[in-house]
């Protein structure tokens, strides 16, 4: 862990509860700016991997780009509703 998220955590501590709660909001927001800006970093076509139902990688192209989801399609047809966030242009086994 580093030493600003160390501080922000100890800082956390100390705060009550009316400031924890603006604290959640903030990190909510961020949180939604990401999602969105993670979805927008793909283009229309792009072949994408993510994991699906029983953990399997799937192989699926991009069909259209919402605010926070991507809708791809797999190579049997299926059509996936899928968080930004959850997409990668490589395939990984991990």
């Amino acid at each position: 862990m580093n030493k600003k998220l160390e501080t922000i955590i100890t800082g956390i501590y100390s705060l009550k509860s009316l400031e924890i709660d603006s604290v959640v909001d903030a990190i909510k927001l961020r949180r939604n700016q990401l999602h969105t800006l993670n979805a927008h970093s793909f283009k229309i076509g792009d072949t994408v991997f993510f994991r699906g139902r029983r953990n399997t990688l799937l192989e699926a192209k991009v069909r259209r780009i919402k605010i926070k989801y991507v809708l791809v399609e797999t190579l049997d047809g299926t059509k996936w509703n899928v968080p930004g966030s959850h997409l990668s242009t490589e395939a990984v086994n991990a």
